[in-house]
């Protein structure tokens, strides 16, 4: 069943698979996990917005819409779920810090999916990206570490290509 469509393993999880969830979730979970942890930096709290984006997955399968991606469905479940993060935790005054010693174990979890950098250079942007507004990080993420296209930032964040152009050169100026 692993060789299956995300399409076809979503219509036979609708239709009571649960095999077919588990595989989905096996799929993605670490592309959900680094997105999440990418921009809340907490091991902890990406792990915990893991789960809920899979129960959020389970509980609205019904809804998904076969003309897109499911990645793209995830990763807008995944970024909405981090931006309310940081609504219901972010305070302006304490910045979080990147949560360094743990890095090192999510560079080695993940190191297939990351041939683009080194850890070094890794942890100097998730660093650099703790002073951006959330919206600004969700962007700089999505297209400098995820190398997502404008357009799907555009969808996966319900913003206008402008809006996601203007947060991605402000968010590179902080950065640089």
């Amino acid at each position: 069943m692993p060789d299956q469509p995300d399409q076809q393993l979503v219509q036979n999880a609708i239709a009571g698979d649960t095999r077919a969830f588990r595989d989905l979730v096996e799929r993605h979970q670490q592309f959900v996990y680094r997105l999440a942890y990418r921009l809340v930096g907490t091991v902890t709290d990406a792990e915990d917005i893991t789960q809920e984006s899979f129960i959020r997955l389970w509980k609205n399968l019904h809804r998904y819409r076969p003309e897109i991606k499911l990645t793209t469905w995830l990763y807008k479940m995944v970024t909405n779920l981090c931006l309310d993060y940081f609504k219901s935790r972010y305070n302006k005054t304490t910045r979080r810090s990147v949560d360094v010693e743990n890095h090192k174990e999510l560079a080695s979890d993940f190191h297939a999916d990351q041939p683009l950098i080194n850890n070094e250079l890794r942890v100097a942007i998730e660093s650099a990206t703790v002073d951006l507004s959330p919206k600004q990080k969700a962007v700089f993420v999505l297209r400098e570490l995820e190398d997502l296209e404008m357009a799907e930032i555009a969808e996966i964040l319900s913003m206008d290509p402008g809006q996601v152009k203007s947060n991605l050169y402000y968010a590179r100026k902080k950065v640089s």
